[in-house]
């Protein structure tokens, strides 16, 4: 029998550039990043809840993996962030798409709230992954609040 992963592997926000969103039923989060034009900064961001509530930027980014938008060589690598950071910055051409994986496990006590901002033109999406709860699709609660 077919089953989709909407609901049962994952859940998505998009837009998600600067919008937390809840850990409780998943794994982790993968943020999609894109940069529109030039390098891209990210920074990811922890809270108590979704208005942003004792934000705190630990070190959690030590790799993601980017690629190029060009069809031809859009193959994604993993680039190491060491030391870990919570900010780092994609290079333009080469990582045009980012994946930022964010585990549940790294959130500090009592911050299950994260986002990731992205500067200039840059955009994101958060893709949640092996979710506790699953659901058909139409009854997933909110993720972002």
């Amino acid at each position: 029998m077919y089953s989709e992963g909407l609901g049962r592997l994952y859940d998505v926000v998009n837009p998600a550039d600067g919008v937390y969103v809840n850990l409780k039923n998943c794994t982790g989060v993968d943020f999609i990043g894109f940069e529109v034009d030039g390098a891209t900064v990210f920074t990811i961001t922890f809270a108590s809840d979704s208005s942003g509530t004792g934000a705190v930027t630990p070190d959690v980014v030590d790799h993601y993996y980017g690629k190029s938008n060009d069809t031809a060589s859009g193959v994604w690598h993993r680039t190491a962030v060491s030391p870990a950071s919570e900010t780092f910055t994609a290079a333009d051409g080469t990582e045009d798409t980012v994946c930022i994986p964010v585990s549940a496990m790294s959130a500090p006590d009592g911050k299950y709230w994260v986002k990731c901002d992205a500067d200039g033109s840059g955009t994101v999406t958060a893709i949640l992954h092996d979710l506790y709860r699953q659901r058909a699709a139409a009854n997933l609660s909110s993720v972002v609040a």
